[in-house]
């Protein structure tokens, strides 16, 4: 285990930089009134910013573009990246677009109220959407079905679906629970059981009941169970509610079976203060290890038939993924633990700058606003206080490696690819403009730049804006016969797509 402070000094030279890089050419002159709006350009004359490469390979705006006219949207549409598409959403209305980003075909389109982005048993990015009487479904980067509930009250928990007890509530969270996987089908069912509030019982009782493969749960000293939280492949990480976080199974061979428990009162963290329950920030690939990669949790032997050695790391000492733990009390820093999804062994601990707001004992994993870089292995995390309003935390190391301050220009960083960070400056004149860092080294990598980068998907494809177009830009297509787009009428989906339809 190493225990990491951040550095005094986080960051230098950006506030001056971006000063400097605030005067260019005078405006021009307002056109007259009576002029002609100049017609979009369907030519990328800029450079193609740091990160991007490839080739323009269509644009999205103008009546020669062919494009789909959720992009004709008079409030204008958002542009997000979803495994190796884009997900085009109406600014005016809830109703969204799966781009292929390679193609351009309509993977799916439809009318629903986007919920956000959550994940696919095995770490991919997928879509909670809710169709127009509020029944959720969610779907794959690809458009295809990936979940839907199959009773009222079931909800979507990383690739598996929770049935909780009927009127449930953060504040009364206990009773009878059934883990489904995708598709409806049960995994484990147990229960929650109240803690026992008598001191006259000299045996105590039975707190919990184990479903099929449960290895003898609610007996004399086991652990009492609680409240999913968190899933990765087998594994799903339950919250009692006080300082601890358990783990277990739900494979169907051993479906229960605990697999480990991490105590904030015994995990060494140095807390000023009482522990208070711990929230997962999520479980994060490592360098090496792509998205969905490496042994499920749940097999604590996999590792060892790929070279892995018995502590669950390869045979450079590297583990395959973290499981990212906060630890925050009021009026005192946070504390970033970081363990092994396999053992639960404690890797690392971290001292964030400052104080960060406490979550709900049971509220799902995953935080607003971190960006990670799977390339690096560095992560982006807010912070609500502290010398820095953002830090770059290493995950194999558990160092914070630069922060940004509040005078260093207002720089927001938008999203990370590979080794990059790209964030949107606003310097002295108040004109916002986009800077790309490098991820390890806080290094301005490209400044002034002739296109902005909207957004990468995980392949490699840009959106660029440049000259009111936009370009999408990135390697050639492969040849070959492009997927049909998937839909689904009663979830407000359009089966009836075409080429043309995507631009």
């Amino acid at each position: 285990m190493r225990s990491s402070r951040v550095p005094q000094a986080l960051t230098c030279g950006l506030a001056a930089l971006l000063a400097a890089g605030c005067t260019g050419d005078p405006e021009p002159s307002a056109p007259s009134p009576d002029a002609e709006p100049a017609p979009l350009p369907t030519s990328f004359a800029g450079e193609a910013p740091p990160g991007v490469e490839g080739e323009v390979l269509r644009y999205l705006h103008g009546d020669s573009a062919q494009a789909h006219d959720i992009l004709d949207d008079p409030l204008g549409v958002r542009i997000s990246p979803v495994g190796e598409s884009f997900l085009i959403s109406s600014g005016g209305e809830d109703r969204h677009l799966l781009h292929d980003a390679a193609t351009g075909d309509t993977l799916w389109e439809g009318e629903a109220r986007f919920r956000g982005f959550d994940s696919a048993a095995d770490g991919a990015r997928v879509l909670s959407m809710a169709d127009a009487d509020g029944v959720p479904f969610v779907l794959d980067s690809r458009g295809e079905p990936v979940w839907e509930p199959q009773e009222e009250g079931d909800a979507y928990l990383d690739g598996l679906a929770v049935r909780r007890p009927e009127g449930w509530s953060a504040e009364e969270p206990h009773g009878e629970f059934t883990l489904l996987d995708a598709d409806g089908g049960e995994l484990w069912s147990y229960e929650f059981a109240e803690p026992e509030e008598s001191e006259e019982s000299e045996e105590p009782e039975e707190s919990v009941e184990g479903g099929d493969g449960a290895d003898g749960d609610g007996g004399a000293g086991e652990p009492v169970l609680g409240v999913p939280v968190a899933a990765r492949g087998d594994m799903v990480v339950l919250a009692s509610g006080g300082p601890s976080l358990q783990a277990r199974s739900v494979a169907a061979d051993t479906a229960g079976e605990e697999l480990w428990t991490v105590d904030g009162e015994d995990a060494g963290l140095d807390a000023s203060g009482p522990v208070l329950s711990p929230q997962v920030m999520g479980v994060y690939p490592l360098p090496g290890q792509e998205e969905g990669g490496g042994a499920d949790p749940a097999d604590g032997e996999a590792g060892e038939e790929d070279g892995a050695d018995e502590d669950g790391a390869d045979e450079d000492g590297a583990d395959e993924a973290v499981v990212l733990l906060r630890w925050a009390q009021p009026e005192a820093p946070s504390t970033l633990s970081a363990h092994d999804p396999a053992t639960g062994d404690l890797l690392w601990t971290l001292e964030e700058p400052g104080a960060n707001p406490t979550a709900g004992a049971f509220d799902p994993a995953g935080t607003v606003g971190n960006l990670y870089d799977a390339s690096t292995g560095v992560l982006l995390l807010p912070q609500a206080s502290g010398e820095a309003t953002t830090v770059a935390v290493d995950l194999a190391g558990g160092e914070v490696l630069w922060g940004l301050e509040e005078e260093a220009g207002s720089i927001s960083p938008a999203f990370a690819f590979d080794g990059l960070v790209y964030g949107d400056s606003r310097g002295s004149t108040g004109a916002d403009e986009q800077l790309v860092l490098d991820a390890v080294t806080m290094d301005v990598v490209g400044d002034d730049l002739s296109a902005y980068v909207e957004a990468v998907t995980e392949d490699g494809y840009a959106i660029l804006v440049h000259d009111r177009q936009r370009f999408v830009y990135g390697p050639p297509p492969e040849e070959g016969p492009s997927e049909a787009p998937a839909g689904d009428p009663e979830r407000g989906g359009d089966p009836s797509g075409s080429p043309g339809d995507g631009g």
